[in-house]
């Protein structure tokens, strides 16, 4: 506007004090009306902000019929007047004619959100994103086995029984996912709750009959998903032999709509266990009236077992039944509540396996009820077993896979040997190097038992071993710290593998300040205080030089370049020569201008010559205060305007929403297309599954 008012005295001259005054009361003028409209929101007064939309939009055509430019104010005030609105669907319709007006970019940016954020919106969003998901997943998994270019197509033109074993591959593929195509989803379970939670609030929506059949479709399948969930958790309860949590799903199955008929049967057999275990605990309890101890002649004869043997120890201790005595020495004390001594005995007699008494005894060592480890080394073995499995089958064999495997074997017959031969080595050889680099295979089991053995036992001799262990098993999982404070709590920690753990960890932190945009501080500050000596820790500390300071307001180049306007007095002050793009009369570099209390600090490159310095210049209380207004304005809104497009998404994927992918895996070398699956960009994903 002030532009446009120095252009009209030049080109007017006679009439500049007419001009200058004029200018000079509207912004008055104008200024006096914003805070009548303020007021106005709030205080809540609708109807007299409908008339504030009117008067702005009258007061633009004058001064556009006068030749001054429109104040611009008149989309805001139309924005700030839709949030008053007093249903759900008039805020709508307020806000879409916000948008028809075709307002500045910020106001276009926070009507659409607020659009966006409506739970019904939301909620449509959700079911489209995924109805296409679910048709994209049944195109994807049955063009896959095909693959346009393979090692099997290669093949195929020797062998057309290795097509034939691709196309049954995915007939079966494509046969699997439409059973399960109908099964309610988290995007499902989500537009649920944002359906109910709106007709809560706006009941008398427009959008309210859709809404309640939409709430109908989905609460049905949610119902049978809640049965059919509640029953086969009641029925692995059953087969587990855990009663008690298998009447308890079962009869809250019953008690479901529709879900009786399939609870009945099970639940009857929980009951008949139940009782045929209630009959089988009264036939184990002691009469009232007996005492639960052995009779005293019992006692005596005890003790007299346990002289006799420790007096034969004394007398005949090489003997071949001398084994057969430290065993009932062993038990003796075990019973007495001495555990460790009599875990001593039993290991010095399973010492010589060569006697039938000494292989049972290395047999009870083993059980848990002796060895404190059996429940660890279990998780162990398991997890090796699960890596083999990974490594060599392609992951975990379920039914799913078993009907993979069945086709492809059923149609290729004898010429299995080709698939299954240098492809597969193919396969074995990438997942190998995937588990070595990642663990493919969960540690919690592991994991669980350690600690709980760490803290029942902290004091024990094995603890040692246990918190070696468990650093083997945190470093496999990918949590370094946990994983660097259980090698260090062992004997003799080695500072090479500590180093390495170290860098790890720092590396880690270093990512994950990288997902946060690189800005995070506290993240950058920990790794150089606490992890100064790894390589992660010079990037980390490069990160902070190049981080403003607190207090600071960094405003780049390009910030700059789309806000011309913060060059002005009303701005920053400067030279607007510095975006001119010659160096020869100073040039703002990349970095631009950072404001802090009291100064200014400019990035130019240098003239002549390359490379860049830095000039400070000092700035008065209210130049800062003006110029820190200025660039948080112009921040603000380009943030609020910039395009939050996932970094993942091509510029025209919502037009054509292909791709082609290959992949060196399971089969080997193989590329195909496919449909790109929409990313589910919940924030309260977890409370869906």
């Amino acid at each position: 506007m002030r532009a446009a008012l120095l252009l009209a005295l030049v080109a007017l001259p006679a009439h500049a004090a007419d001009l200058v005054g004029e200018a000079a009361s509207a912004d008055a003028a104008i200024e006096e009306r914003v805070r009548m409209v303020l007021a106005h929101r709030l205080e809540g007064k609708a109807d007299v902000l409908s008339a504030d939309v009117t008067a702005f939009g009258a007061l633009d055509e004058e001064r556009e019929a006068k030749g001054l430019p429109p104040t611009g104010l008149t989309d805001d005030v139309r924005y700030i007047a839709a949030g008053l609105a007093a249903s759900r669907d008039a805020q709508r319709d307020a806000l879409h004619a916000v948008l028809d007006a075709h307002p500045d970019a910020v106001v276009r940016k926070c009507a659409e959100h607020r659009l966006e954020a409506d739970d019904a919106a939301h909620a449509d969003q959700l079911l489209a994103d995924d109805r296409h998901n679910r048709r994209a997943g049944v195109v994807n998994d049955f063009v896959r086995p095909l693959g346009v270019f393979s090692g099997t197509a290669f093949l195929a033109a020797l062998t057309p029984f290795l097509l034939a074993g691709s196309a049954v591959d995915s007939v079966a593929t494509t046969a699997v996912n439409l059973w399960h195509y109908g099964r309610l989803s988290p995007q499902e379970r989500e537009a649920l709750v944002h359906y109910r939670t709106l007709l809560e609030r706006e009941p008398r929506t427009g959008d309210a009959p859709e809404i309640a059949r939409a709430i109908r479709r989905l609460g049905t399948k949610r119902a049978a998903a809640l049965c059919e969930e509640t029953v086969a958790t009641g029925k692995r309860a059953l087969e587990a032999d855990d009663l008690d949590h298998a009447a308890f799903f079962l009869v809250d199955a019953h008690h479901l709509d529709g879900c009786a008929r399939k609870a009945d049967r099970l639940l009857a057999r929980a009951d008949e266990a139940r009782a045929r275990r209630a009959a089988r605990d009264e036939g184990q309890r002691w009469p009232v009236d007996d005492a639960p101890f052995p009779p005293l002649a019992e006692l005596e004869d005890y003790r007299a077992l346990l002289v006799t043997a420790s007096g034969f120890l004394e007398r005949h201790e090489h003997s071949r039944f001398a084994p057969s005595a430290r065993y009932v020495l062993a038990i003796g004390r075990d019973l007495a509540g001495h555990h460790d001594a009599a875990r001593d005995a039993l290991a010095e007699v399973a010492h010589d396996r060569r006697t039938a008494v000494g292989r049972h005894v290395a047999s009870l060592l083993a059980s848990p009820d002796f060895n404190r480890l059996a429940a660890i080394d279990e998780a162990e073995r398991r997890h090796r077993r699960e890596t083999l499995r990974y490594v060599f089958l392609g992951g975990r064999l379920d039914g799913r896979t078993a009907v993979y495997g069945a086709a492809q074997l059923g149609a290729t017959g004898v010429e299995a040997a080709e698939t299954l031969g240098i492809f597969n080595v193919i396969g074995v050889l990438t997942r190998g190097w995937q588990a070595w680099r990642h663990d493919p295979v969960s540690n919690q089991a592991i994991v669980d038992r350690g600690e709980e053995f760490l803290a029942r036992e902290p004091a024990s001799p094995e603890a040692a071993g246990v918190h070696a262990r468990l650093a083997d098993a945190y470093e496999r999982a990918g949590n370094y710290g946990r994983a660097l404070m259980h090698y260090r709590a062992t004997p003799d920690p080695s500072p090479k593998r500590i180093a390495a753990l170290e860098d790890k960890l720092a590396d880690r932190m270093l990512d994950d300040a990288g997902r946060r945009g690189g800005t995070d501080r506290t993240l950058l500050e920990a790794i150089v205080h606490h992890l100064g000596e790894t390589r992660a820790a010079d990037k980390a500390r490069k990160r902070l030089r190049d981080l403003p300071g607190t207090g600071e307001t960094v405003l780049t180049r390009e910030v700059l370049e789309a806000n011309p306007s913060l060059l002005g007095p009303d701005g920053l002050d400067l030279d607007p020569r510095l975006l001119d793009g010659d160096r020869t009369d100073g040039e703002l570099a990349d970095a631009g201008v950072t404001l802090a209390a009291g100064e200014m600090r400019l990035t130019l490159y240098n003239s002549p010559g390359p490379g860049q310095h830095v000039e400070t210049r000092p700035l008065s209380a209210g130049g800062y205060a003006r110029a820190r207004a200025a660039a948080e304005e112009a921040l603000y809104a380009r943030l609020l305007t910039a395009e939050h497009r996932d970094a993942d998404s091509g510029r025209y994927e919502r037009y054509i929403p292909f791709f082609v992918q290959g992949t060196l895996g399971d089969d080997g070398v193989s590329v195909y297309p496919g449909v790109k699956i929409r990313r589910d960009r919940s924030e309260d994903r977890e409370l869906y599954e």
